[in-house]
């Protein structure tokens, strides 16, 4: 299993980690969030003792979050480390292969103030979570929707892993239209500068409607 020897905190109550996976041949990113009750981690890869250590004196972990079916990564090692719930969307379940203990749904926050965004189109049971900051500004943390990793920079989600890429289009256009200090992905380096300017470019180039079927 892929292991990251270090974590690093990007912005106040933000930390990821990332490693190399030589499986999938793509860097894998996870993300931690102190939230109203306790850390939600993200989409973890697994971590050395004392990155593991690092990260837990911050806060008691409240959630542990899979943000599609493809992300079981090291969520097992995390749950038995913390003590943490895992949650994903129904859609993912089954695709898992680890125990999901709760369902993730629109309208039903994580950890007291994180909002579930659905993303239908991209992998099974797609969702991002939308952080508003007490103090100002928006967080949104994606899994496999957009993708931030060197040559191609920002970037949709490749259309031959996409459920349905019209879909996918239409999903992230429903995004809020908020002032975002942070973006992080499940794959790619987190958005700190201009956040807001570099995802609203990207949307805008995106399909305005679904095409018409006959």
């Amino acid at each position: 299993m892929v292991t990251a020897e270090s974590i690093k905190e990007i912005s106040s109550g933000v930390w990821i980690w990332h490693a190399y996976d030589q499986s999938v041949r793509s860097e894998l990113y996870s993300t931690a969030v102190a939230a109203e009750f306790g850390l939600v981690i993200i989409d973890p890869i697994d971590l050395v003792h004392d990155a593991f250590h690092q990260l837990a004196k911050h806060a008691p972990a409240a959630a542990i979050v899979l943000t599609n079916g493809n992300h079981s990564r090291a969520a097992a090692r995390f749950r038995e480390r913390f003590g943490a719930p895992v949650f994903a969307h129904n859609d993912a379940v089954g695709e898992l292969t680890t125990f999901v203990d709760g369902a993730l749904r629109p309208g039903r926050p994580v950890a007291g103030n994180l909002e579930v965004l659905q993303l239908p189109g991209a992998g099974l049971g797609e969702i991002a979570l939308f952080h508003r900051k007490a103090e100002g500004g928006c967080h949104l943390h994606f899994g496999d929707a957009l993708v931030n990793l060197d040559p191609n920079g920002l970037i949709v989600l490749p259309e031959k892993y996409c459920l349905s890429p019209n879909r996918l289009a239409q999903s992230l256009k429903l995004i809020p239209d908020e002032h975002l200090s942070v973006v992080t992905f499940a794959h790619g380096e987190p958005l700190l500068d201009e956040a807001t300017e570099q995802l609203a470019a990207l949307l805008s180039r995106l399909p305005a409607s679904e095409p018409h079927q006959n």
